[in-house]
């Protein structure tokens, strides 16, 4: 053996003795904790690191479940040139902006009608039966096909909504029509059509969509574990009075139902806003002539107080809630809220039970702004669809 490739050999089990190696569950651990734009970075280092980050299931959910116990919120932005920004919330002095572009030409400059858990619905105007499911973070997406849409139909639907039903492990889209529902579901890759309550029968042809200065825009319902709420008032929306009727969507058993559940309050006259709090279905605001609001949160089917903002910068509680809307909390309890203008973001300090601090975008008239905040969670979760039973049906000689 020559001497050069001596020295080669000799360095080289030098650097494989030196070369230390994490064991799989402390790697797990920590690469579970990093944001998503970082892991597709990782997936270069090794095969192992690619395996764990692209084709580990198991490691994807933690990811997500670890995004949301971090409050890895981010706000949904779209221009008016098709193109979406994302502003994260974590770190409360600076906000960050991360630019995407959504992969199909097809769908540039769709609506985007729901998000949940990381996951954006979008539907092309005109595209009267095709949807697509997007996750921007972990850069995947998903076209839906609804065989029960006709041409003519291609209107957008009156409301809509996504969730996650914990029982099947499956993520679930609901659109509802005037007559009518149908229900997506991303493990069976397939959409079933339902009649709608009576009370929405009744209703629905008569109500108007929800609009902007530039858009139509159904109306999103609040997803949560479970369930998809909204309140039906003289539109279908997410404010709660006394003659408000609760509506809810079960994934359990893919019904939509009237809540019985109310807000308990001795307060005579009410207006509460319906949003999520870490995953969970909530309720804030309180007296309309009062200075003031209460926050509730849904726990095992019932309401229970969580805090009470004083000081808010509106002369009474219904003010407030027609300018401001709560969009998520931080690690350190701050709450978010968008407003008091579109452009701006107003944090409250419970600790000091004030409004502290208001937050602006420089470039706000860039975007279009929908009557909900549409927010997205930093996840690389993607669901896996079952494609390929479709794909031996289209391939049968008879189709």
């Amino acid at each position: 053996m020559s001497k050069a490739k001596l020295r080669t050999t000799i360095e080289g089990s030098r650097i494989k003795k030196d070369k230390f190696v994490l064991p799989n569950d402390i790697l797990f651990n920590i690469l579970v904790k990093v944001y998503t734009a970082s892991l597709l970075r990782f997936k270069c280092v090794s095969k192992s690191w690619n395996a764990m980050i692209s084709d580990n299931v198991k490691f994807t959910k933690a990811h997500r479940d670890q995004s949301k116990v971090l409050g890895r919120e981010k706000l949904l932005l779209q221009k008016s040139t098709g193109e979406f920004e994302f502003i994260y919330f974590n770190n409360l002095n600076k906000v960050i902006t991360e630019k995407k572009q959504f992969p199909l030409k097809e769908f540039q400059g769709a609506h985007v009608l729901c998000s949940y858990d990381g996951l954006v619905l979008l539907k092309k105007p005109k595209a009267y039966k095709r949807f697509v499911l997007w996750n921007p973070s972990s850069r995947q997406h998903h076209i839906l096909e609804c065989s029960y849409m006709k041409p003519r139909e291609y209107t957008l639907p009156r409301a809509c909504g996504l969730c996650y039903d914990s029982t099947t492990d499956d993520y679930k889209v609901i659109l509802i029509y005037s007559l009518f529902y149908v229900v997506y579901s991303t493990s069976r890759d397939s959409w079933t059509k339902k009649p709608t309550l009576p009370v929405l029968q009744q209703r629905l042809p008569e109500l108007e969509l929800v609009s902007n200065s530039r858009r139509n825009v159904c109306s999103q319902g609040i997803g949560t574990k479970n369930h998809v709420y909204w309140s039906l008032n003289q539109k279908l929306d997410h404010y709660v009075r006394k003659t408000s009727t609760i509506i809810y969507f079960s994934a359990k058993s893919d019904e939509l139902k009237e809540s019985p559940i109310q807000i308990s309050t001795n307060e005579y006259e009410y207006l509460f806003h319906l949003s999520t709090l870490k995953g969970r279905l909530c309720a804030y605001g309180g007296n309309c002539d009062f200075n003031g609001l209460n926050i509730w949160i849904m726990k095992q089917e019932c309401w229970k107080w969580l805090m009470r903002i004083r000081n808010i910068p509106t002369f009474d509680c219904e003010g407030f809630l027609n300018n401001y809307k709560l969009l998520c909390t931080t690690e350190n309890c701050e709450v978010i809220f968008h407003g008091p203008e579109r452009h701006s973001f107003s944090i409250y300090y419970p600790k000091q039970r004030q409004f502290v601090r208001t937050t602006y975008i420089s470039n706000h008239l860039e975007y279009v702004f929908c009557p909900v905040d549409p927010t997205c969670l930093d996840s690389l979760y993607f669901p896996r669809f079952n494609v390929m039973r479709k794909r031996k049906r289209r391939s049968t000689p008879s189709e």
